[in-house]
């Protein structure tokens, strides 16, 4: 027990995970634990002065690798009895670490992998980071108690404010157990939130101090007409501390000077004390924030071609985008992938395939052994889990859009609102079943596999189509609720919830039906079957040497089309002195 009264206990976890793990084979109970998934985010955070209602945005795409999809979970708000405390959990396993003293009352919210947003309309999204300094969890043999998960849930059960956020996460990782990041190397060891309420949208950087029992962070304001992208780096730079708009931990400057990652002769540099820049590869984050600026707010005209070091952030923290945004316009930037750039992951390229495909798997043995071979880093990658766009509205009812799977082969549509009670059952997966018919992740992920796997370039105009009929829908539902009464929201959720997950698994079944083995099937009203052979663009049987592609000399092409020819040629002069029938009527007498 600390002298402050908070208390930090780190428990024999090996043994006590070795020990349910033993359990669960030996009785064959299911193993609840979850596995380390790394993540790689892309966050936003918009003004409420950005957008055309006057709400804040706040959201982010969880990029897991191999991820079984994420449930959305509604917490209730609480009581609590004097004296209680509340458990801090490991974010790998679940397995609780420590406690802290539990306040009086908690409020409803909800999360998935992270905190989303509470009934008081305050709203997170994450972004992992470099970060100089990281530490480990105590379940994992580290010092460190808090973590990005539980920070933001606990942030969202105590504080009706972005700001109260902000300092609550701070005070709690510098002061009461450190932090961890989601890997303890130094290229994803660093953490991003933003977090946002009905007045302001923040930035918020955190990563371990040199003893692992604290934390270094800073926080920035995003100005009210502007808009924020963070996409696995550090954003905050140069930081005016005399500003209300800025925040920063109270050992951040000592332990960057003691390092001599700032020399006090200019002003304090966040990312520039404690960020490595952009990790993986050169572009990989700085091409996904030259192209959110790029889409919303052209007239920049920023140069696509900087990279993010240690000491050049290369883009603005954030731009004032061309024209006010709404909702559909943050769904835009979440599907990208650079089509109609020099960029573009659909263009006429090999890696692309003959049908334009965006799917770059990536992580194999094999392209580790090329130093300088990466994939370009889209915004919307083929291993999303989600995406969450949080709409705090300055009245009425918060509302939370997303989009399971894939973005771009995905539907936006509201999943909570700050006065739902509940989720509904297409928003949550059962991970004990390898796929989940109910669940609309594994309706996502159908269509999204689907359309990689067959025609992408036919399939996606289909996708498209389907969005186009469905968001707009979504459009009014949100519209709705922002002002309907509480009573009405659970039902309100769960029907379109429900049409909706019976919408896009249609959607996959018509795109199997449509795009099968090579050929685009189609079906009349009467049921006629209409199959049309695509194949291949010249460009690509080009670029795949089709012309060589068989192990055989020219001449042997040139004698089998003339031997064809020939006989064609003499079976057409057999069928002309054939006697035929003359007529319909004398052809089904001769039948008879």
């Amino acid at each position: 027990r600390l002298a402050s009264g908070w208390c930090w206990v780190p428990h024999p976890i090996f043994l006590a995970q070795a020990m349910w793990r033993l359990l669960c084979a030996v009785v064959g109970l299911p193993l609840l634990v979850a596995e380390p998934v790394a993540d790689h985010c892309t966050a936003i955070a918009v003004g409420p002065g950005a957008t055309a209602d006057g709400a804040s945005l706040v959201g982010q795409s969880a990029d897991a690798e191999g991820g079984p999809g994420y449930s959305v979970v509604y917490v209730p708000a609480q009581d609590h009895a004097e004296g209680s405390m509340r458990s801090v959990l490991d974010q790998a396993t679940g397995v609780q670490i420590g406690s802290i003293p539990q306040v009086a009352h908690t409020y409803a919210y909800s999360y998935t992998r992270y905190g989303v947003m509470n009934e008081h309309k305050v709203a997170f999204g994450e972004s992992t980071c470099s970060a100089r300094i990281t530490a480990s969890s105590l379940a994992h043999n580290g010092t460190a108690l808090f973590s990005n998960t539980e920070l933001t849930k606990i942030a969202l059960e105590r504080c009706t404010t972005a700001r109260c956020a902000v300092k609550l996460m701070g005070d709690l990782a510098t002061n009461h157990g450190g932090f961890y990041g989601e890997d303890s190397g130094v290229e994803t060891g660093g953490e991003a939130l933003v977090v946002a309420d009905a007045t302001e949208a923040w930035v918020f950087h955190i990563l371990a101090d040199p003893t692992g029992r604290s934390a270094i962070w800073g926080a920035q304001r995003v100005p009210d007409d502007h808009v924020a992208f963070v996409p696995n780096t550090f954003v905050i730079r140069v930081m005016d501390l005399h500003s209300e708009d800025f925040m920063l931990s109270p050992n951040a400057q000592g332990i960057a000077l003691t390092h001599g990652w700032w020399d006090q002769r200019a002003p304090f540099n966040f990312a520039q004390a404690f960020s490595l820049g952009e990790y993986s590869n050169p572009h990989y984050s700085a091409r996904r924030l030259w192209r959110a600026y790029d889409l919303l707010a052209p007239s920049l005209h920023l140069d696509a071609s900087k990279e993010i070091t240690e000491v050049d952030g290369a883009y603005p923290f954030s731009v004032k985008p061309d024209h006010l945004l709404s909702v559909a316009d943050i769904f835009r930037v979440y599907r990208d992938y650079y089509e109609g750039t020099p960029f573009s992951l659909v263009a006429d390229t090999l890696a692309a395939g003959p049908f334009n495909s965006p799917l770059r798997v990536a992580a194999g043995a094999e392209e580790g052994k090329v130093p300088t071979g990466a994939w370009e880093r889209p915004i919307s990658i083929y291993r999303t889990d989600y995406a969450v766009l949080s709409a705090c509205h300055p009245s009425g009812h918060g509302v939370v859009w997303f989009a399971p799977h894939t973005p771009h082969a995905s539907i936006f549509a509201p999943v909570w609102t700050s006065a739902a009670p509940e989720v509904a059952r297409p928003y949550i997966v059962d991970a004990k079943q390898s796929v989940d018919r109910d669940s609309l992740y594994w309706a996502a992920s159908a269509v999204s596999n689907w359309a990689f796997g067959s025609m992408f370039s036919h399939a996606i105009l289909d996708i498209r189509s389907a969005q186009a009929e469905w968001e707009p829908q979504a459009q009014a539902l949100a519209e709705k609720l922002v002002s309907a009464s509480v009573g009405e929201h659970t039902k309100l959720l769960a029907d379109f919830a429900a049409k909706l997950h019976g919408g896009w698994w249609a959607l996959f079944w018509s795109l199997m039906g449509k795009y099968n083995d090579g050929y685009v099937v189609t079906h009349s009203s009467d049921g006629a079957v209409t199959s049309a052979a695509v194949g291949y663009p010249s460009w690509w049987l080009k670029a795949a040497g089709f012309d060589h592609a068989l192990d055989a000399p020219s001449a042997s092409f040139v004698n089998l089309k003339n031997r064809m020819a020939a006989a064609a040629k003499t079976m057409a002069e057999i069928d002309a002195r054939r006697k035929k029938p003359q007529t319909a009527r004398v052809a089904s007498e001769i039948i008879i």
